[in-house]
């Protein structure tokens, strides 16, 4: 519980369909907010919330598993040259994995989320789906949880919109219904992430000298302050002018050179996934007509999947997709349903 308006409401509709309810809140990213009040303000909303609905609080304090599971992996990927997704790594490890533990603890069967998805149990089998509210859906960053965690977990917000969430807050007098909803990473207010990685890993970033910005031919084109600093798709910020707009295409931390080009060449028809997490039964060999999207708000597209050697898989797109990102999620969709997703690893 964040104290917000999704798991306030999620706790009322929980106890209007019979559960009996325990609000956690988990700290998690304490070390590196700005206003240290702020994790303060977050419990004592979600206590707060938990005395209005008459209910037990609980705080776990999971900084150190954050510090080693979320932002250790965030600068890895930049430093690697990817892109990180730290949402889908943070609901596996810090969501999931804490939140069993404590109602294994309690003897507690279930769990709840304010995670707008659906689960439907279908033969035994428990499937993920898109939520009512598609705007809103965070399906694509559950695609890591398996039948062991479908199993316990209940999503209340699942067929309920925010539209509707707003109109139950407002109904209840909760003071949630009129605070404004954060966009940025949790652990980086401001969403400069250049700026967190040069005061939390100056020592890494040191070690990164200027390098060269390269065409599509592999000719120098111009410098640039480390390749850190870029991510596949960026247009804005690259110092360059080369008489129309230009992109980040590729990021080689080897030779420290960053690729650009223009729009007709930031088009790929495949791209390589390692990491498959496959929902719906045992992983598979060959899969057709499958959606996939490569970044959250992507509306995706068609596409074709067959196992690789080495146990990595390789995505035919139908068509041609824009900045194809490694380090970024691909999810496939059949229809609502999430069939599983992989790591982006080449475009």
């Amino acid at each position: 519980m964040s104290g917000g308006v999704d798991s306030t409401v999620a706790v009322h509709l929980l106890q209007k369909q019979g559960y009996n309810v325990i609000g956690v809140t988990l700290q998690l990213a304490d070390h590196y907010l700005h206003d240290k009040s702020k994790q303060l303000e977050v419990i004592q909303k979600a206590k707060a919330v938990c005395d209005r609905f008459a209910i037990e609080h609980i705080v776990a304090d999971k900084t150190a598993e954050f510090d080693h599971c979320i932002v250790q992996y965030f600068a890895n990927e930049y430093f690697r040259g990817a892109t990180p997704n730290p949402c889908v790594q943070c609901n596996l490890h810090l969501k999931w994995a804490p939140l069993l533990q404590i109602a294994d603890k309690m003897g507690i069967e279930k769990i709840a989320t304010g995670h707008y998805a659906k689960i439907i149990e279908e033969d035994g089998q428990f499937s993920l789906y898109r939520a009512k509210d598609k705007a809103k859906d965070q399906s694509y960053f559950l695609w890591r949880l398996n039948q062991e965690q479908l199993s316990r977990t209940v999503f209340p917000l699942a067929d309920v919109t925010k539209d509707e969430i707003f109109q139950i807050a407002q109904e209840l007098d909760l003071p949630q219904s009129k605070q404004a909803e954060s966009q940025d990473v949790c652990f980086i207010p401001d969403n400069d992430y250049k700026e967190f990685l040069a005061k939390y890993f100056s020592k890494d970033l040191k070690k990164i000298p200027k390098g060269n910005f390269v065409d599509m031919q592999g000719k120098v084109i111009g410098k640039h302050d480390g390749y850190y600093r870029f991510t596949i798709g960026q247009r804005k910020g690259l110092g360059i002018a080369l008489g129309e707009p230009a992109y980040v295409r590729a990021i080689h931390p080897q030779s420290n050179t960053v690729k650009i080009g223009f729009a007709m060449d930031m088009e790929d028809l495949g791209c390589t996934i390692k990491d498959l997490n496959w929902l719906d039964g045992p992983k598979p060999s060959i899969v057709t007509d499958l959606l996939v999207k490569i970044r959250y708000r992507n509306p995706g597209v068609m596409a074709r999947m067959e196992p690789l050697e080495d146990g990595r898989y390789h995505l035919f797109f139908n068509e041609s997709v824009k900045a194809v990102t490694p380090g970024q999620s691909a999810v496939f969709y059949q229809g609502n349903k999430v069939l599983g997703g992989g790591i982006i690893v080449l475009p």
